[in-house]
């Protein structure tokens, strides 16, 4: 039985996934929803990545665990955490792994060619931008190839990062039924 739930909000960089993510974090505070959120690039963000002798996800599973075992133990029950997660059946295990006990709601960010490139070229400076922009296309379609079915999808494409927001939180099983808050008191055991 899932005594937490996950929004997992991912897609190829530069879709939209960190900016959607925290504007859901603020509708759900605005509809008094408890929960956290983890941008899951940074929990591996080191040098040298991978670590020699490691699984590559092995320091952003490790990270996960500690900081949702923090939240936990504060008394959240959602989280909502976004990332490329490019192979979806393989990451979903390590955070599986990392959030113990949960119920997943996995929805994939899109964007067309053109506002995908508008994006990165906006975000990145310097001399990695045709470089990003390379690897952000090629996550994109090798993604698109590789969801398993019954992944929901969500197209950004002349979409506000609010009403992005709004069709992701539409999306998740667990805001819908958040009349009845699962957060607890810390100490309380779990819910």
């Amino acid at each position: 039985m899932a005594d937490v739930d996950v929004l997992v909000i991912c897609g190829a960089a530069g879709v939209g996934k960190t900016s959607t993510a925290h504007e859901v974090s603020a509708l759900l505070g605005r509809s008094g929803i408890a929960h956290a959120t983890v941008d899951a690039d940074e929990l591996d963000r080191m040098h040298p990545w991978p670590v020699p002798g490691l699984p590559a996800f092995e320091p952003a599973r490790t990270n996960l665990a500690a900081l949702w075992s923090t939240y936990l133990g504060l008394g959240h029950t959602r989280l909502v955490l976004c990332g490329v997660f490019a192979d979806l059946r393989q990451e979903l295990a390590w955070i599986a792994d990392a959030v113990p006990r949960a119920a997943f709601t996995v929805v994939r960010l899109t964007a067309s060619p053109q506002v995908l490139a508008q994006r990165v070229r906006r975000r990145e400076i310097g001399s990695g931008t045709e470089d990003q922009l390379e690897r952000s296309t090629a996550q994109s379609e090798a993604i698109a190839a590789a969801d398993p079915g019954g992944t929901l999808v969500v197209d950004t494409t002349g979409l506000t990062v609010e009403q992005v927001a709004d069709r992701v939180v539409g999306l998740w099983p667990a805001a819908r039924t958040a009349g009845r808050s699962r957060h607890r008191p810390p100490g309380t055991g779990r819910p």
